[in-house]
């Protein structure tokens, strides 16, 4: 096993990417002024007799190198007319030029604009800067190098600023976008000139688009959505529900275009140009076909770079293979573990943001994993022959389980579930996909434009062995992953060094030695260092928008989650699982004890289905009678007598409850009268949380109706209140103000939201009062703790990812 010695680019890409982490996850940048001296400093090393004050120079020289190259994109100064200074609340019509392929959604597409002429009520100004551009419903017929045209509000990115949530602002900063717009159709987005720019990637896209839609019509079922994602990399047109198989068995790495569909495809043009020219004489006498061969290869394989979106896994693998073709062109040897580390090398030169990317890293780190782990597993089949099946078998059983393995963390990290069902399932779906669709689709791409009949007759047949590993992947999807690996930046840091440790260290009793010190340590992490403290009473108000959903965690363990989010209205994205799962697994949460439903309006019930679906959940409590019968809630309850979890119906009349030394007291509704509000709002459940000498009060969306009616009971004040109805001037009247005498209040709200909430006059009924307010919208997810000394509840604002 070669050490860091014999692989020289190690030590350059470590400290790279240690300069992008410390910019990208902390904002830390070095001086500019620092880098004329470590040249001088460098070059004086040259000279040394000893070699690390040059290895130490040349690291913080890559190192400053990494770090610098993100920050004119994380903290640009824009200049005057930069678009990102004409955000407001007004609309404006935007005119720029498509710069990128547009790319599809499973509802809708996106489009990346380069902004060129603002027009307002005062004229239109020259702009400058990149605009994502959300079209709600359907996709723009246009292309890179279109001039377009739309009306829309423009936005800056914003983080929801919740625990475990994907940094969406930096990853639009990385591709220098500072402002968002929406158009609710295809059709408001106007075409005003076509190809003014990017001729050739427009003939790219153009090709794409029209390889695209001829598979769709050849094969107009799943699997043509499937075979276009596999072909073309356009995986908008792949149906949700297969998208979530394929990840629950472990296979969806197939789905996208990758080194494996790269390599198959290099293989296929290079096994059939060969036997081609072999029955050439003149060809084989005067050239060296195989090498000969290989060159002409590499420019194919590029194209398809370009022709599938140019993702990184299929970057890394045209680099890969380049370095094999020009080491073979040059008589030299290639070394696996070297040729990984050029193309990361290479890819963070030039898009050094791609390192923040999870199909870079998980790319990089199942190839690392199969060169680095797969002999390791193949050492107790030594005596098999190399040439047998029984062999070849192994050794892809193994290469399977090592990239599973290599991506074990990292897929924990980011997903939250691994499936060890990917083992067979690669076993399965990869020569179905890999050596069948693949290459019978690739096979059909230039007959398209050639013999149309002969594409048709070829991507039907790719079809097939989809078809095979669709009905394969969605009967292996029943088997339950395993939801209990939930690593921390921490554990990501032990495995990578576990990793490195493998690749450069040659000893083989320190490899085992470092093994169990790194799983101790990680078990240690998870027992004693993870999940809410179990001494203390923490209320976390998450920031979701619109939606409202709040988790409490008891002294002792327990957990109750109200509610779940959602959008104000019918539709848009699974908040439960984009957004509210990830933040409960991020705060170690596993297991939701209590869940508990104020009422059944959207932006408050949508995001307990994800939940109830896929959390281990011990009771369900609703307001009594429920009374709704949307859609929503008719899918909570069969989730919930599916899964046959208990549900206990709540009203004032019940019986106060004891969780963790916490007293519950419900105050609304009533049982016998609260079927006279035909509003959904005014049936929400309302209790007052008791610990010590501190009291919340939770208040659904309740309105001033319902308020007076809780002045029926005495002696509620509560030092905690969350605001009723995200703060609408409908609801948190005086009177109840001066009942609940809180000294804090929470608002649940989304930034800018259309409602214009919380209102005016709520915030100044709270100021009147002298009422801290805390609101989700400004201050994102806020998180009480009950203070014993001072016997109140305390809030904190918490960092994450937020504004």
């Amino acid at each position: 096993m070669q050490g860091v010695k014999g692989r020289p680019l190690f030590i350059p890409l470590a400290s790279i990417i240690a300069g992008i982490l410390s910019a990208g996850l902390y904002s830390l940048f070095v001086p500019q002024g620092i880098l004329l001296p470590l040249l001088l400093l460098s070059l004086f090393a040259v000279f040394l007799p000893k070699k690390y004050p040059y290895l130490l120079t040349i690291s913080l020289l890559f190192f400053c190198w990494g770090n610098l190259s993100l920050k004119d994109l994380l903290h640009p100064d824009f200049q005057k007319n930069h678009i990102a200074r004409f955000v407001s609340d007004e609309p404006v019509t935007l005119e720029g030029v498509v710069d990128s392929r547009p790319e599809a959604r499973a509802a809708g597409s996106r489009l990346h604009l380069e902004a060129e002429r603002l027009y307002r009520a005062g004229g239109s100004v020259p702009v400058t800067g990149r605009v994502l551009l959300y079209v709600g419903e359907g996709r723009p017929d246009v292309f890179t190098g279109d001039r377009v045209r739309v009306v829309s509000r423009l936005h800056r990115p914003r983080n929801y600023g919740l625990p475990g949530e994907f940094n969406f602002v930096r990853n639009l900063a990385l591709k220098g976008i500072f402002a968002t717009a929406f158009a609710s159709r295809a059709d408001d987005v106007v075409l005003v000139m076509a190809n003014v720019s990017h001729p050739l990637q427009r003939f790219i896209d153009q090709t794409a688009a029209g390889m695209g839609s001829f598979i769709v019509k050849a094969v107009p079922s799943v699997e043509g959505g499937i075979l276009r994602a596999l072909l073309i990399g356009e995986r908008g047109y792949t149906p949700p529900y297969i998208e979530t198989a394929y990840a629950n068995t472990g296979v969806n790495h197939i789905l996208s275009i990758s080194g494996f569909h790269v390599g198959i495809i290099a293989l296929f043009v290079f096994h059939l140009l060969l036997g081609v020219c072999r029955n050439f004489q003149c060809l084989t006498l005067n050239f060296n076909l195989r090498k000969s061969l290989l060159i002409i290869t590499l420019p194919l394989i590029i194209f398809y770079l370009l022709l599938s979106g140019t993702a990184p896994a299929t970057a890394r693998s045209v680099i890969m293979i380049a370095a094999f073709v020009f080491a073979l062109a040059v008589e030299r040897e290639v070394e696996p573990v070297n040729s990984l580390l050029l193309a990361a090398m290479v890819i963070l030169a030039v898009t050094p943001g791609a390192l923040f990317d999870i199909s870079f890293q998980l790319s990089f780190v199942a190839l690392w994993g199969i060169i680095i782990l797969t002999p390791i597993f193949m050492l107790p089949f030594a005596r098999f022959a190399s040439g047998t099946i029984s062999y070849k078998l192994l050794l892809f059983l193994m290469a399977s389980l090592a990239a599973i393995t290599g991506t074990l963390f990292p897929v924990a990290f980011y997903f939250h579930r691994v499936s060890f069902t990917g083992l067979i399932s690669n076993l399965i779906v990869v020569p179905l996909m890999g050596y069948g669709a693949v290459v019978l689709g690739f096979m059909a791409l230039p007959f398209i434009f050639l013999f149309p009949f002969v594409a048709r007759m070829l991507l039907v047949a790719a079809a097939f062995p989809v078809k095979i590993a669709n009905s394969f992947v969605l009967l292996v999807s029943n088997i339950p992953a395993l939801p209990l690996l939930n690593p921390d930046y921490f554990d990501l840091f032990l495995f990578y060094l576990l990793l490195l440790v493998l690749t450069f260290v040659s000893s083989r009793k320190f490899q085992i030695a470092f093994c169990i010190v790194t799983t101790v340590a990680i078990a240690g992490n998870a027992l004693f260092f993870k999940g809410p403290d179990k001494g203390l009473l923490q209320i976390t108000f998450f920031s979701l928008g619109q939606g409202e959903s709040t988790l409490i965690s008891f002294p002792g363990g327990k957990t109750m989650l109200i509610d779940g989010g959602g959008s104000a209205r019918e539709g848009g994205i699974n908040v439960g699982e984009r957004l509210l799962a990830p933040a409960l697994w991020a705060l170690g949460v596993t297991t939701v004890d209590y869940m508990v439903l104020t009422h059944a309006h959207p932006d408050h019930i949508q995001g307990l289905l994800y939940i109830a679906d896929n959390f281990k959940v011990g009771e369900f409590w609703e307001n009594r009678p429920a009374m709704d019968d949307s859609e929503n809630y008719r899918n909570l309850r069969a989730i919930i007598d599916k899964r046959k979890i208990p549900v206990r119906e709540i009203h004032a009349s019940d019986h106060q409850v004891d969780i963790g030394g916490a007293r519950l007291e419900f105050l609304w509704p009533e049982a016998d009268n609260s079927n006279q509000y035909p509003d959904l709002n005014q049936r929400s459940l309302v209790f007052r949380l008791v610990y010590g000498k501190g009291a919340v009060l939770f208040t659904g969306d309740i309105g001033m109706e319902v308020e007076k009616r809780l002045f029926a009971h005495k002696g509620q004040q509560s030092n905690v209140l969350k605001v009723p109805h995200h703060g609408s001037r409908y609801s948190s009247s005086p009177e109840f103000l001066h009942w609940a005498s809180p000294e804090i209040a929470l608002i649940s709200a989304g930034y800018g939201n259309s409602f214009h909430l919380p209102a005016e006059q709520t915030l100044a009924r709270l100021k009147e009062k002298h009422v801290e307010v805390y609101r989700t919208d400004l201050n994102g997810t806020i998180r009480l703790t009950y203070d014993k000394g001072k016997g109140k509840f305390i809030a904190h604002r918490q960092n994450w990812h937020f504004n």
